[in-house]
């Protein structure tokens, strides 16, 4: 039987401001995220994947009932 290998944890600490941590809070709730931890984790991913593909020349669209939005980064504000 094979064990796991335990992921090393760093604990990390940010200052938000009241306003960042509502739309945080608001976000783990509709979310389902769990911990504030879990959805910035998720958020990491997302960005991480966006980032990815935009950066192999891809188009980040959105479409809702025929209506097309690109989404056109700006340089370090991704």
């Amino acid at each position: 039987m094979r064990t796991k290998k335990k992921k090393k944890i760093r604990r990390l600490q940010f200052d938000f401001s009241e306003d960042s941590v509502d739309r945080l809070d608001a976000l783990k709730e509709k979310t389902n995220a769990g911990t504030r931890s879990a959805l910035i984790r998720n958020a990491l991913n997302l960005y991480e994947f966006m980032l990815k593909k935009v950066e192999a020349g891809y188009d980040v669209q959105f479409t809702k009932d025929g209506e097309v939005i690109t989404f056109i980064p700006v340089s370090g504000r991704f």
